[in-house]
């Protein structure tokens, strides 16, 4: 009897946490500070906070031709860091042609034939940027 107990009881713990999605947000930094990057012929900007992850990156370079999608791991809220790129990305003569902003953020900048696409989402304990470097 208390073997079957104790299985409805575990049973019971694991689907209630199952069913309960567990995000963490981190503590944002007071502000943001811009450090430029140069990928390629493409120069963009971002937060100084926000390591550059080469192993879970993808770069193709061969003969000018540069496209990449870069991963970049570190602390901010969503919102901070939509308002960090509203503000700086014009800076290095990026316009902004398209975001989407709720639980994640989908940023699209555009500067003479390039086009960067910035996905910001939590990850379990850190903020991730995703870049897509394409024209």
């Amino acid at each position: 009897m208390k073997k079957f107990l104790f299985l409805i009881g575990l049973v019971a713990l694991l689907s209630s946490c199952a069913s309960n999605e567990v995000v963490i947000q981190p503590n944002a930094p007071v502000s943001f500070i811009a450090k430029t990057e140069r990928k390629g012929d493409y120069v963009f900007i971002v937060p100084s906070n926000f390591q550059l992850i080469e192993s879970e990156s993808l770069i193709f370079e061969n003969i000018g031709i540069y496209r990449a999608y870069l991963i970049y791991k570190g602390e901010g809220f969503i919102q901070d860091l939509v308002n960090f790129f509203d503000r700086e990305m014009p800076k290095n003569g990026w316009t902004k042609f398209s975001a989407l902003v709720g639980r994640d953020a989908l940023l699209s900048y555009k500067k003479d034939n390039q086009i960067i696409v910035i996905k910001i989402q939590y990850g379990l304990t850190n903020t991730y940027i995703k870049m897509i470097l394409t024209r």
